[in-house]
C-alpha cells in the first residue's frame, strides 16, 4: 500500500470510530496503529499528524454527532498514550484549525477525563466545546462555578484558559494545530 493509501485508510478508520460513538476504540486503534509501525519513524509521524489533523477537525462545534468534545479528547488521550506523555501535556496547545480558525485546547481535567477546546472563527465570538455542549466563556465559566466553586483550582485554571483563548483569538503567527499538537508528543518523548 501506498503511503497515501495508508494515511487516507487510518483517516478513514479515525472517522467511523467517530461516528460510531465508540470512543475507547481509539485507545485501542492510534496505538495498535503506532505500534505497527514501530520500525519505520516517517510512518509513525504520519499516523500522528493524521491523528492530529482528526482533532482539529473534531475541535470545529457542528450539529453533527461525531464532531464533539468527547471524541476530540478520547483523540487526544489515545495520542498521549501512543506518544508515552502525560494528557496534561496537550493543555494550552493554540493553533490554526481549518478555514483559518483558531483552536486552544484546554489544560486536562482529570475529574472529568475531559479537554475543552475553543473554537474561533474570524470575526465571531469564541465557542467552548465542552464533551457535548457547546458554551460561551461565561457559559462555561458559570458551569464550573457552581459544579466547584469560584475560588476551586479547577475555575481558576479554565478562567486562565478563557482568557488566554480569547487572546489567541486574535495572534496571526499561530502555526496549524496539527503542528502545535506533534511538538508536544515529541517535547514529551524526550
Amino acid at each position: 500500500m501506498s503511503d497515501r493509501t495508508e494515511t487516507d485508510h487510518f483517516a478513514k478508520e479515525l472517522r467511523d470510530v467517530s461516528r460510531s460513538l465508540d470512543k475507547k476504540r481509539f485507545w485501542s486503534l492510534v496505538p495498535e496503529e503506532i505500534a505497527a509501525l514501530q520500525g519505520d519513524p516517517a510512518k509513525r509521524q504520519m499516523v500522528m499528524r493524521t491523528a492530529a489533523n482528526e482533532v482539529a477537525r473534531l475541535s470545529e462545534p457542528s450539529a453533527r454527532i461525531e464532531l464533539n468534545g468527547h471524541s476530540a479528547s478520547s483523540l487526544l488521550r489515545a495520542m498521549a498514550e501512543a506518544a508515552d506523555v502525560t494528557p496534561p501535556d496537550f493543555g494550552g496547545v493554540e493553533g490554526r484549525g481549518p478555514d483559518d480558525s483558531v483552536i486552544a485546547i484546554s489544560p486536562f481535567e482529570p475529574s472529568e477525563a475531559l479537554y475543552a477546546f475553543a473554537f474561533t472563527r474570524r470575526g465571531e465570538k469564541t465557542t467552548f466545546v465542552d464533551g457535548y455542549f457547546y458554551r460561551t466563556a461565561g457559559e462555561l465559566l458559570e458551569r464550573l462555578s457552581e459544579k466547584h466553586g469560584p475560588g476551586s483550582p479547577c475555575y481558576q485554571q479554565m478562567a486562565k484558559f478563557v482568557a488566554d483563548a480569547e487572546r489567541a483569538a486574535n495572534d496571526s503567527s499561530l502555526p496549524p494545530l496539527a503542528d502545535a499538537i506533534l511538538a508536544r508528543t515529541r517535547k514529551g518523548a524526550a
